[in-house]
């Protein structure tokens, strides 16, 4: 009998090891949610709503310290990248474009073209309503200059004037000396209107505007200033000062002044 009951007393000891050793190699057993007994993982946060795109998002208020942070909550926010630069300016800032005045001839029908030109790009019809501040200046990079035909066509290569017309190329407007006296046949204008129109078209490509894909929009309205009149006014009537359409386009400022050639 004694022998029995130590017996039994050993299976109790061993089972109650073995117990023991069980629990002890459970604790390494990975699940596939994670440790057993670690704590389990936060929860993602949702995401912020998307709003309206183009549309500011407030930034969550900063907290005041780590205590209050609420778990799972990111302790850094990305920086918004900043707005886009505006296509405008603001209104009341001008450009100032600095420009001199050169007459290489000298017949009496040019004499006046220095205050002619300086007071037709003062005027306030003109490209000063789109905020450009066009002043004369000795040392100016930007030149207007009144040629004979052959001049003008050697200055504005590689576009073709003819011995005609005249252009502006980088920094110079060439104007044709001929068109000062008489403006052209298709002009049914005045000719103190058409050496207006013929400053001020010349300039606007010198600001960075182009010919309208329509030359004359409506017949019997003002055709654009930037319209190649000298050629064809297609029904429109002569006009020497921009548009409003054109003073739109003018405020939003080119990348450049003084384009160079575009074929």
């Amino acid at each position: 009998m004694v022998g029995g009951r130590a017996k039994r007393a050993a299976v109790v000891v061993l089972v109650t090891a073995a117990g023991v050793l069980g629990v002890a190699a459970s604790s390494n057993v990975t699940s596939p949610g994670g440790p057993v007994g670690a704590p389990a993982p936060e929860p993602a946060p949702d995401p912020a709503p998307a709003g309206i795109v183009g549309e500011a998002q407030p930034l969550p208020a900063a907290p005041t310290s780590r205590a209050a942070i609420p778990p799972g909550t990111p302790t850094t926010v990305a920086a918004r990248p900043p707005p886009p630069p505006p296509t405008t300016l603001p209104a009341g800032t001008p450009v100032e474009v600095a420009y001199r005045l050169e007459r290489r001839t000298s017949d009496p029908a040019t004499a006046g073209f220095e205050a002619f030109a300086q007071a037709t790009l003062a005027d306030p019809r003109g490209w000063g309503r789109a905020g450009f501040r066009l002043v004369p200046r000795a040392d100016a990079r930007f030149t207007l200059v009144l040629a004979e035909g052959p001049e003008v066509d050697a200055l504005c290569l590689p576009y073709e004037t003819y011995g005609l017309y005249s252009c502006q190329n980088g920094p110079m407007v060439a104007l044709n000396a001929d068109r000062w006296r008489t403006a052209t046949p298709k002009w049914t204008g005045t000719l103190d209107d058409y050496r207006r129109y013929l400053v001020g078209h010349e300039v606007g490509h010198l600001l960075g505007l182009h010919h309208p894909r329509t030359q004359c929009p409506a017949p019997g309205r003002p055709a654009p200033l930037m319209a190649q009149q000298s050629t064809e006014l297609d029904g429109c009537l002569p006009n020497p000062w921009p548009l409003d359409n054109e003073i739109v386009v003018g405020r939003r400022r080119p990348a450049d002044l003084a384009p160079p050639y575009r074929p």
